[in-house]
């Protein structure tokens, strides 16, 4: 089980975003395919091996069709399959396009520094994520090395964008239209929770408006606490959420509003000024030999 920040409290997996809606009558074969494809890639996301039975459960999806997808995927490398369980996991070729883009964000390369200093003077731990529908995906993480109760997800963990500090630093600064758009979305998941949720949203905006950064305390229904900052960074498209964050007994209010948040915003600043006096230079292209 994993809290605002993706702290490990048992054994549910990190939430992830729905899958995309079935595709509208009208659409072409190719198409619904294609997204039939995607989401049945997207049951993969904690890297477990799933068989076509647990597959045809997670997406709705007949078994027949799982069957298609799944060997068809195989073929083409994004999916491998286990001798052992008879079950799929992710192809290597999935998981080397995944680490092709991670390794040119340029952002990436600058942050890390920042980010484990931060991890270090502050004790807690410190990602950064990038929106994913109505979560916010982790693209990296700095742990403390003294800390023993640590946040021990990795990149690829996917947070509630509703109720998480980081998730809801981003709908603070996002666009005004991104914004309807995700209120909307989160009013037909939320129905009955729904003023709870846009409360919490306000609040947020308050927060952020005020002190530049957006505060949680044991959010998500965890013993954890955070701060986080949104902020577009020079070079890199969208928004990128900063967040600093760890046992909720360690982090009183004060400390979350005195320490915590005015470091991550000055961590974010710099951060923000590197990327914009030293542009990160493109990485040589990759080798790619076509099996």
């Amino acid at each position: 089980m994993r809290n605002n920040a993706g702290m490990s409290t048992g054994s549910d997996t990190p939430h992830a975003p729905p899958p995309p809606r079935a595709a509208p009558a009208g659409r072409n074969e190719q198409v619904q395919s294609l997204i039939k494809g995607l989401t049945l890639l997207g049951a993969f996301a904690n890297a477990e091996v799933l068989g076509n039975q647990e597959l045809a459960r997670r997406t709705g999806y007949p078994k027949a069709t799982v069957s298609r997808l799944t060997s068809t995927l195989s073929a083409l490398g994004y999916l491998r399959r286990d001798d052992q369980s008879r079950g799929f996991a992710i192809g290597t070729r999935l998981m080397g396009m995944g680490a092709s883009v991670q390794r040119n964000i340029g952002l990436l390369r600058v942050a890390r520094p920042f980010m484990a200093a931060l991890a270090m003077h502050t004790n807690m731990t410190v990602s950064v994520g990038v929106r994913d529908r109505l979560g916010i995906t982790l693209l990296e993480l700095e742990r403390p090395r003294d800390n023993r109760l640590v946040i021990n997800s990795d990149a690829g963990t996917v947070l509630p964008i509703e109720s998480t500090a980081i998730g809801l630093a981003y709908l603070a600064a996002a666009p005004v239209g991104e914004q309807g758009r995700l209120l909307e979305s989160l009013r037909k998941r939320h129905p009955q929770d729904w003023p709870e949720v846009r409360q919490r949203i306000a609040v947020a905006h308050d927060e952020f408006a005020r002190l530049g950064f957006v505060s949680s305390q044991k959010s998500w229904g965890r013993d954890v606490s955070a701060v986080a900052v949104a902020t577009r960074v020079p070079h890199q498209a969208g928004l990128f959420v900063f967040n600093c964050a760890g046992p909720a007994s360690q982090l009183d209010r004060n400390a979350l509003h005195k320490q915590l948040g005015p470091g991550l915003c000055d961590m974010v600043s710099r951060i923000t000024q590197e990327m914009q006096s030293h542009p990160v230079a493109p990485l040589r292209p990759l080798s790619v030999h076509v099996p």
